[in-house]
């Protein structure tokens, strides 16, 4: 089926609820909306760039797969850091489970949305690891510990 319309979609934060953006992509692709280019920031920089990856049902069905033990050990302590998880484990799981692109690669547009934490600008990541990007997206203060990238703590 042609796609009735293009869109861009921007996916935003919240946690364990940004996985609510996962049902919203797929009642757009199935209703024939093809998504052209797609920006997120934590949560959403998450689930839009494994959509973006072209691997949204591989992460939705391991996702929805997890039990409450196994989500627990996915969390790393950051003992004496800002952040009470370093964020390390996860990404290396989800390299595992979707693979490891480089944003300039991947078949939808994609930017994740992070924080300059010592300037407080917003900084677009368009372009590098994909998992880093994402990792830097989701660096929030007190709950992920801040994330190297590229000269900056995001």
């Amino acid at each position: 089926m042609a796609p009735l319309t293009t869109v861009s979609l921007v996916l935003g934060s919240g946690g364990a609820r940004g996985l609510a953006h996962i049902g919203v992509i797929q009642w757009l692709t199935e209703n024939g909306y093809e998504i052209r280019s797609i920006a997120g920031s934590s949560m959403g920089a998450l689930v839009g760039g494994i959509f973006a990856a072209g691997k949204l049902e591989v992460y939705a069905e391991w996702v929805l797969a997890l039990e409450r033990l196994q989500v627990v050990r996915l969390l790393d302590p950051a003992f004496g850091r800002p952040g009470l998880f370093k964020g390390e484990r996860i990404m290396d799981v989800l390299r595992e489970l979707i693979g490891d692109f480089a944003i300039e690669d991947l078949p939808v547009s994609f930017t994740a949305v992070a924080t300059d934490l010592e300037s407080g600008e917003e900084v677009w990541l368009r372009e590098g690891k994909l998992f880093d990007a994402i990792r830097a997206s989701i660096a929030t203060p007190l709950i992920f510990t801040p994330f190297e990238y590229r000269g900056r703590k995001l």
